[in-house]
């Protein structure tokens, strides 16, 4: 960002406002910071806005600073999250345009683009012994419920780990 706008960039974490207070007009931050240090923000670009659907608190940040412009970034966006969208959220900017860029369709936009040579998922860390049960739960359907809760709590677990998990699962109590 900087190569392109110079010293009208900043960086914020933390819940810091400096760059706000000194009035950058690009300032790379989380969501919760950003809604810390502004009422209203012009425009937003979110990455890995999967975890924004769905989820109340990046909603209301969303919603609160009224952005004329939203694009979101994202790897994957399960299909069922495209629904997931607050209302209001439409109602400020309109129907969302959904974007899908595949291998092919990179190399047509840019000749020069490689096709990776190998997709895997990295975790950080083995399961523990619990985790392995869950996971052993789950692969042998032993867990009972909502049969498409159950579905978003194994695709959570396995995909994001036991932290995005337990939380969903704490937001899906009683379902």
């Amino acid at each position: 960002w900087r190569k392109i706008f110079g010293d009208n960039v900043g960086v914020e974490y933390e819940g810091n406002c400096e760059s706000f207070e000194k009035g950058k007009k690009i300032i790379v931050s989380t969501p919760f910071t950003t809604a810390k240090c502004l009422d209203k923000a012009e425009a937003m670009i979110i990455d890995e806005v999967h975890h924004a659907f769905g989820d109340a608190r990046y909603e209301e940040i969303l919603v609160n600073l009224e952005p004329r412009f939203l694009i979101g970034f994202t790897a994957l966006l399960p299909s069922y999250k495209k629904y997931l969208i607050d209302p209001r959220l439409i109602k400020l900017l309109g129907q969302p345009e959904y974007l899908v860029y595949d291998f092919k369709s990179l190399t047509k936009i840019d000749p020069s683009f490689k096709l990776p040579k190998a997709i895997a998922d990295i975790f950080d860390s083995e399961f523990n012994n619990l985790e392995d049960s869950v996971y052993e739960a789950f692969f042998k359907g032993l867990i009972k419920g909502n049969k498409e809760t159950i579905k978003f709590l194994e695709l959570t677990f396995y995909t994001y780990g036991k932290e995005a998990f337990c939380e969903s699962y704490r937001r899906l109590i009683g379902k």
